[in-house]
């Protein structure tokens, strides 16, 4: 069960939320350091998506457990990596709830973005650069269930045991329904676009380019 604004768990005091913040910014930080392979372009682009992707959260908030993330990180690790996807599901997860709603729950959210962002860079979504949209849409809608699953678990320790985390599963079924079928729209309404996005466009060097001189020359 994932509802897009609230309350998901117990909550933090305002020094325990900072330092959660702290962490999960490092963690996502480090991960786009230690890519050695990503250039300043495809790091700015990287993070031209998060912010798009934030945004279309927020204002797509007011929807049933319709989560356009879930895709997007699916897409990010399927074309960029497990790095770079996870490093990716972090960033959106922290600046969509910076709107939302930020707390204990965060980490778990951003944990279930990042599961689907590893197993979308192993799932061979792509045959070069084009989606096998069918292939990405089945992915897309099944891996909303352990989305589910993982965001239930922030829940304990607020009220909720685990004695009562079975129950609490099968309450969230329809929610979890609703996000699997808003992923199936999600992706075979945007999927193809936001590959696009996310994927670089080589810009070549004019400098390197027989025959074509720079406005400006370093002495």
């Amino acid at each position: 069960m994932f509802a897009s604004v609230g309350v998901h768990g117990p909550e933090l005091s305002p020094t325990a939320a900072l330092i959660l913040d702290v962490l999960l910014l490092g963690a996502a930080t480090l991960l786009l350091l230690q890519d050695k392979r990503m250039t300043r372009h495809q790091g700015v682009l990287l993070l031209s998506f998060v912010a798009v992707v934030a945004v279309l959260r927020v204002v797509m908030a007011s929807l049933p457990n319709v989560q356009p993330v879930t895709v997007a990180v699916l897409l990010a690790g399927a074309s960029l990596g497990a790095r770079r996807g996870v490093a990716f599901a972090i960033l959106v997860t922290m600046l969509s709830n910076s709107v939302l709603g930020d707390g204990y729950w965060t980490l778990f959210q951003a944990a279930g973005w990042s599961l689907i962002a590893v197993v979308g860079s192993r799932a061979n979504l792509m045959e070069g650069d084009r989606l096998l949209l069918g292939r990405a849409t089945m992915f897309a809608a099944v891996l909303a269930l352990p989305f589910g699953l993982v965001t239930n678990m922030s829940l304990i320790g607020g009220g909720v045991g685990l004695a009562q985390l079975p129950a609490l599963v099968w309450t969230g079924l329809p929610f979890d329904l609703s996000h699997a079928l808003g992923n199936v729209v999600v992706m075979l309404w945007t999927g193809p676009l936001m590959l696009r996005m996310l994927l670089p466009v080589d810009v070549p060097d004019a400098t390197a380019i027989p025959g074509v001189e720079a406005d400006v020359q370093l002495v």
